[in-house]
């Protein structure tokens, strides 16, 4: 299955997905609409609207591009009024000159090759490119050290599982842009100024709320019925021997980089 297609995976359980996946600090739309300045915004990945129905609470200039018939359909029913193009990045043509560009929980499906330009094209002059992303971090030591080996069960181990990381994994605060982000590779000819922002904020669910969410993570979306089930009840009876709920420390990181 190619990066393209287990992005697609989603709208398989569009409405779980919306209801359970988190959305995003409230203060994040405010402060990337005031860094970026007047004008329009492209969201893409819009999804269900997750981060959308914030930007466009503060009157954001929106574009929405998804490329899932599914997920669209939830979005225009959730953020009514807000243009939403069912397309991918690489499909559509920009119709304007953005001055800021989001993407929430869905660079890493854009095509690695193609996005730094296809951003650096949709973007007017100093216009702000703002992927960003929730992450997952238990504190529990003994509570991940068990998940951990559930993981490896079910030949999980390296996958990244929304339980993978442990809260000392990942640094108090972001780093060195390059080595935080060696995945974004911006190109200095085309984009200055990056750094990071991020958010901290807390997720609890319970065991029927963390069932639906793992089914509607792409790792597990991918699996067979049957695996996908005995990974998400193992872990699940994991978590209970622990705690009636599982809580995580979510950290939302925002890449930003300006466009020359």
């Amino acid at each position: 299955m190619t990066t393209s297609e287990r992005g697609r995976v989603f709208g398989e359980v569009a409405e779980d997905y919306h209801r359970i996946r988190p959305g995003y600090p409230a203060g994040l739309p405010a402060e990337l609409l005031a860094l970026a300045g007047p004008g329009p915004v492209l969201e893409v990945g819009a999804g269900t609207g997750k981060a959308t129905a914030a930007f466009a609470a503060l009157g954001a200039d929106l574009t929405c591009l998804e490329p899932d018939p599914r997920m669209a359909g939830v979005l225009r029913r959730t953020v009514p009024g807000v243009p939403v193009i069912e397309s991918t990045f690489e499909s559509w043509t920009p119709d304007r000159a953005y001055r800021l560009l989001i993407s929430a929980q869905a660079w890493h499906w854009v095509d690695p090759g193609r996005r730094n330009t296809l951003a650096h094209a949709a973007l007017a002059p100093g216009g702000l490119l703002a992927p960003f992303w929730n992450i997952f971090v238990l504190t529990d030591r003994a509570l991940h050290a068990d998940l951990t080996e559930v993981d490896a069960r079910h030949g999980l181990s390296g996958e990244k599982s929304p339980h993978s990381l442990f809260a000392g994994d990942v640094p108090a605060e972001p780093g060195d842009f390059q080595e935080d982000w060696p995945t974004l590779a911006l190109p200095p000819d085309l984009f200055t100024g990056p750094r990071t922002l991020r958010y901290r904020t807390e997720r609890t669910y319970t065991p029927d709320e963390y069932r639906t969410h793992l089914q509607s993570v792409s790792l597990y979306r991918t699996m067979s019925p049957t695996d996908a089930e005995a990974a998400i009840t193992d872990t699940l009876t994991t978590i209970a021997r622990h705690s009636p709920t599982i809580t995580f420390l979510t950290y939302t990181d925002v890449a930003l980089a300006r466009r020359r």
